[in-house]
């Protein structure tokens, strides 16, 4: 995380006169099959309790993002083939977010250090772990990054080559599954059960939405058609972080 620029570690002499400094325990929530996960209690000097709620709590729309994901799905016109999927994971989230310099004394660390050496204080310089503005901002970004693209979807414009276009692309290494055929009763059903939406669908379907920082795409289309719609996604995510 010093590596990356996320943290930086100050010794204890240097920062003991920094207006607004405050001090917050670390802690680490073990993962299973990855990286602990690192996580600062800042309700245990107040700083979650004294913030300012300013970041807009509404961009957090991802308690609904599979059903909306599942009601594109359903209503997607069969003319234009299969639904796929895709879905893209931002690493480091919250850390693709800066802090404004002013506001870091606040958000600062007390850090373990072996005996015998000089204590140190860490802080954070993108959105920390344990913050309780840190959640809304970070879906503000994502939030705005999924408007781009579907607007980008909506377009005509052919985007450029994306240096991800080769890496991102998932081999098939099965044959995909092949559902029954469905019964005569289902091929032919009352046309009050039929499915409405799609019936005006001039053009394949093209959505993103995001859960966090998991954006799901889907699209329908031939090869080249989903690996446009796939760089417009990842050409909007360059443009937010």
């Amino acid at each position: 995380m010093l590596n990356k620029a996320h943290w930086t570690l100050l010794p204890v002499a240097l920062v003991t006169e920094l207006q607004h400094l405050r001090l917050s325990p670390l802690g680490v929530i073990p993962q299973q099959a990855r990286r602990p996960r690192s996580i600062v209690d800042y309700t245990f000097s107040g700083v979650n309790g004294n913030t300012v709620l300013l970041a807009p709590n509404e961009a957090m729309q991802f308690g609904r993002a599979l059903q909306r994901l599942l009601s594109k799905i359903l209503h997607a016109d069969p003319r234009f083939g299969p639904v796929y999927i895709c879905k893209i994971n931002i690493a480091d989230g919250f850390y693709r977010i800066w802090l404004l310099p002013w506001d870091i004394p606040k958000l600062g660390v007390l850090f373990p250090t072996p005996p015998g050496t000089p204590p140190l204080i860490a802080f954070p310089l993108t959105l920390p772990m344990g913050w309780v503005e840190s959640p809304p901002y970070f879906s503000a970004a994502t939030e705005t990054i999924a408007d781009l693209a579907n607007t980008a979807f909506a377009s005509s414009v052919i985007p450029p080559p994306h240096r991800l276009d080769d890496v991102s692309e998932s081999p098939i290494a099965h044959t995909p599954l092949l559902l029954a055929p469905p019964s005569q009763s289902a091929v032919h059903p009352p046309a009050r059960h039929r499915p409405l939406g799609h019936r005006h669908a001039r053009k394949p379907l093209a959505y993103t939405d995001v859960y966090v920082d998991d954006f799901i795409t889907v699209v329908q289309g031939p090869p080249q058609c989903r690996k446009l719609v796939k760089r417009k996604l990842l050409h909007s995510l360059d443009r937010v972080f």
